[in-house]
C-alpha cells in the first residue's frame, strides 16, 4: 500500500527570503525589486512559489525575471514557546476564503507546519492552495490580557491572543494532571520480571 505524503510534510519547511526584480531593459535599467517571505522545505520550492506569487501580484514569469538573493531565516532561539497568528488565504472546493488562526510552538517555522495539518484535517486544504499573507508572534502574558488604554499605552493597540484554544495556556500557573503513572525501579538492578502484586498506576 502507497501512501501519499506532502514534501513539505515529508522534510519540513524552513522559512526563506527571496529577493527578485525584471530583467533590466533599455527602456526600464532599474526595475522595481521585489521582497517575499516563503515557507518551503528548500530553495528549489521557495523560488517556485516566489514566482507564483509574484506572477500574480505583477505581469512577471521566470523567463522574464531574474533572482537576486536567496537566504534561509533561522529562528534566533527556539527554547522558548511562543504565541503565533497567521493570516492566509486558501482555494476550496467552494471558493477563497481568508482566516486567521493562532498555534503556539518554539518556532515560526513548527507554527506554519502546525497550521498546513490543521487546514488539512479540518477543509481538506492542500498545500498548493494555501497562501501565507502574514504570520507574526503574538504577546502572550499581561501584554495579551490586560485592557488596552490609550492615555497609558501607544495609540495603537498592541495585539492579542484571541483564539481561546491558545488562551487556555497563558496562565502562569497552568497544572497538568499525571492521572497515569508508571513506577519503575530506582536502578536495574532492582528491575523484576514478576511481581506479587498488580501494580497500582491511578493516583488520585
Amino acid at each position: 500500500l502507497f501512501v501519499f505524503r506532502p514534501l513539505a510534510v515529508v522534510m519540513g519547511l524552513n522559512q526563506y527570503q527571496v529577493v527578485g526584480r525584471k530583467v533590466p531593459t533599455e527602456t526600464d535599467p532599474a526595475p522595481q525589486i521585489f521582497r517575499m517571505r516563503i515557507f518551503a522545505p528548500n530553495e528549489v520550492t521557495a523560488k517556485s512559489r516566489f514566482w507564483y506569487f509574484l506572477h500574480q501580484y505583477s505581469k512577471m514569469k521566470r523567463s522574464t525575471g531574474e533572482i537576486l538573493s536567496v537566504s534561509e531565516i533561522r529562528e534566533r532561539n527556539n527554547r522558548i514557546v511562543r504565541n503565533y497568528g497567521i493570516t492566509i488565504k486558501y482555494n476550496s472546493r467552494s471558493g477563497t476564503h481568508n482566516m486567521y488562526k493562532e498555534f503556539r510552538d518554539t518556532s515560526l517555522c513548527g507554527a506554519v507546519e502546525k497550521m498546513y495539518q490543521d487546514l488539512a484535517g479540518r477543509h481538506r486544504a492542500r498545500f498548493s492552495s494555501i497562501q501565507i499573507i502574514d504570520a507574526v508572534v503574538v504577546p502572550a502574558g499581561i501584554k495579551a490580557t490586560k485592557k488596552f488604554a490609550p492615555t497609558e499605552d501607544d495609540e495603537v493597540p498592541p495585539p492579542a491572543v484571541v483564539r481561546p484554544s491558545v488562551k487556555q495556556f497563558l496562565d502562569s500557573k497552568i497544572k497538568f494532571p499525571l492521572a497515569h503513572r508508571i513506577t519503575r525501579p530506582a536502578s536495574k538492578a532492582f528491575r523484576k520480571t514478576f511481581a506479587v502484586s498488580r501494580p497500582t498506576t491511578f493516583f488520585s
